[in-house]
C-alpha cells in the first residue's frame, strides 16, 4: 500500500491535536506516518502524541519557535525521510473523514494527476460544547468537481479561495513545492500557494474534511510587534497585488469567460468586488462601488503596506 506521510503543526489544543490524531487511526487507508509539530515553548502536546501510543505519529518539538507561517510552511516541504508517496497537511484542529485518504489516492492514481483538493465542512465554535459543522463546504459555491487549470484556480483569488491548506493532497511527483520557504503575513499564505501552483488540480466536492473556522483563537501568529489594523491593511494591500499579478497572466479570453459567469460559481458581484479592491478596471465593475467603497480602497491604497513575499512569489512562478 502507498504511504501517506502527513504533518500537522500544533500549538496549545492538546484535546484537538487528539481528536486529529483519532481520524488517522480511523482511516481506511492505514499506511500512513504522521509529524506532530509542536510550536509550544513548553512542549504541551508531548503527553498527547504520548497518549495515544501510536508508533506512526513522531512528536517534533520546534527549536526555535516558528510560529504560524513558518510552521505550516514547513509542512508542505519536499523532504520526505519516510519514503511517502503521498502527502497531506493536517492542522491540529481541522479533522477528516474515515475515506479521506483512500479517496485522495484514487483521485490521483485515476486521474494521473499530482494534486487534488477534497472539499471541507465549515465547523463553527470548535472546540467549545457548541461546536457544530454545517452541511456546506467550502468548494460548494465556487468550484465544480473537474481537473482545473492553473490559471482557472488562480482566479479563485477572485471567488473566495483558490487552494485551501487541509483541503489538498499531493503526491511526490508535484512539478513544484507548496513551500514558499519565505516569511509572510498570516492568511496571505494560501493566496500565494495559489499563485505558486503550476499544473492541474482535480476537485472532489464531497466533504470529507472538516475545516474550524476559528482564525480569532489564533491570534498568536500575528506578530509580536503588529496591531491588528496594520495586520488587516498590509494582508490586503499584498492580497490585491497578488490578484492584479493574476489578472496579468489570465489569457484575454479566459478573463472575457470569467467576466461572463464562466468557470468558477460565484455570482457576478462576488466577482466583481475582488477585482474593485485590486483596482482592475472591467466594464460594469465600478458601477455601484459608492463612496464607502472608494474610501475602503483609498484607505487600503495609502496605508497598507505590500509585503515582500509577494514580489518574490509572483518573479518566482513561471506558468
Amino acid at each position: 500500500m502507498s504511504l501517506v506521510l502527513v504533518r500537522t503543526p500544533t500549538y496549545r489544543r492538546p484535546e484537538l491535536l487528539k481528536r486529529a490524531m483519532r481520524c488517522l487511526q480511523a482511516q481506511t487507508h492505514q499506511e500512513w506516518v504522521c509529524e506532530v509539530r509542536d510550536d509550544c515553548p513548553d512542549q504541551s502536546a508531548r503527553a498527547a502524541v504520548e497518549e495515544l501510543g501510536d508508533p506512526r505519529i513522531h512528536y517534533i518539538a520546534n527549536r526555535p519557535q516558528k510560529f504560524l507561517v513558518k510552521n505550516l510552511d514547513d509542512c508542505f516541504l519536499r523532504e520526505n525521510p519516510y519514503g511517502a508517496e503521498y502527502f497531506y497537511l493536517f492542522e491540529d484542529d481541522n479533522q477528516v473523514r474515515p475515506d479521506f485518504m483512500t479517496r485522495g489516492i484514487e483521485i490521483l492514481k485515476g486521474t494521473g494527476l499530482s494534486i487534488c483538493q477534497i472539499n471541507q465542512e465549515i465547523e463553527y465554535k470548535t472546540g467549545t460544547a457548541e461546536a457544530h459543522a454545517e452541511n456546506y463546504g467550502i468548494f460548494d459555491g465556487i468550484f465544480d468537481e473537474r481537473i482545473y487549470q492553473p490559471k482557472e484556480l488562480r482566479l479563485g483569488l477572485f471567488g473566495g479561495v483558490g487552494i485551501s491548506n487541509g483541503a489538498v493532497f499531493w503526491s511526490r511527483n508535484i512539478r513544484v513545492e507548496l513551500a514558499f520557504r519565505m516569511d509572510t503575513i498570516p492568511a496571505l499564505d494560501e493566496p500565494m500557494r495559489t499563485y505558486m501552483v503550476n499544473e492541474p488540480v482535480y476537485i472532489y466536492r464531497d466533504k470529507l474534511a472538516v475545516w474550524a473556522k476559528n482564525e480569532e483563537s489564533t491570534t498568536r501568529n500575528l506578530g509580536v510587534d503588529k496591531r491588528w489594523l496594520r495586520r488587516e491593511l498590509d494582508l490586503k494591500k499584498s492580497l490585491n497585488a497578488l490578484r492584479r499579478a493574476v489578472w496579468e497572466r489570465t489569457p484575454t479570453k479566459m478573463r472575457d469567460e470569467f467576466l461572463d459567469g464562466g468557470i468558477l460559481r460565484v455570482s457576478k458581484e462576488d466577482r466583481f468586488e475582488p477585482l474593485r479592491k485590486a483596482g482592475i478596471r472591467v466594464p460594469g465593475a465600478y458601477s455601484d462601488l459608492g463612496v464607502k467603497g472608494q474610501l475602503k480602497r483609498l484607505i487600503v491604497s495609502q496605508l497598507g503596506r505590500e509585503h515582500p513575499s509577494i514580489a518574490t512569489c509572483i518573479q518566482r512562478s513561471s506558468d
